[in-house]
């Protein structure tokens, strides 16, 4: 496997980066999210929300890519610092080419997320939401040390409401 390469992502980077969204859901969320929603509405919603949060980009939002040698972008992982006073940081996405999975890439983002969010004075703590029927993204956030410590029922419409899970870090060391 050819080495894959992190950085920070950049304006130029968000139509890939919605690529990558839109393939994740398609392949993850198939039998989770409204399939129509999945069948085209996804890649305007996903394009329009990444052209709008990195052109324009807070300081507290951040967005790094794992790219393969050749400039590929394979993963990107988003985190919103010091969103809630309870559970700290947001992981806002994390996803990775259904291809690239198993590489440890998803691991990497995260954890590389969580040490740039410590060195940026973040409040301890990082959460995520997960759907509850997305077994393999649970057992991976398990895996990584996250502990369930929510359950709710989403509110978006395309997501049929679904059970979705929070889980927490609660100290960002945990995954360094």
């Amino acid at each position: 496997m050819a080495d894959i390469i992190y950085r920070p992502a950049q304006a130029t980077d968000a139509l890939t980066i919605a690529a990558i969204h839109i393939a994740s859901w398609r392949d993850a969320y198939r039998s989770i999210l409204d399939p129509a929603f999945l069948a085209g509405p996804i890649e305007e919603d996903r394009r329009s929300h990444w052209l709008g949060k990195l052109s324009t980009p807070s300081p507290d939002f951040l967005v790094d890519v794992a790219s393969t040698g050749d400039g590929t972008l394979v993963g990107f992982a988003a985190t919103q610092r010091n969103l809630d006073r309870r559970w700290g940081s947001l992981v806002d996405n994390l996803h990775v080419l259904p291809e690239m999975r198993g590489r440890k890439i998803g691991a990497t983002l995260l954890r590389s997320a969580a040490r740039k969010l410590a060195s940026q004075q973040a409040a301890e703590g990082l959460h995520l939401w997960v759907f509850e029927a997305n077994e393999p993204a649970l057992a991976f956030y398990k895996r990584l040390g996250g502990q369930v410590v929510e359950r709710t029922i989403s509110q978006i419409p395309t997501e049929n409401g679904r059970t979705i899970l929070r889980v927490h870090w609660p100290a960002l060391s945990a995954l360094f």
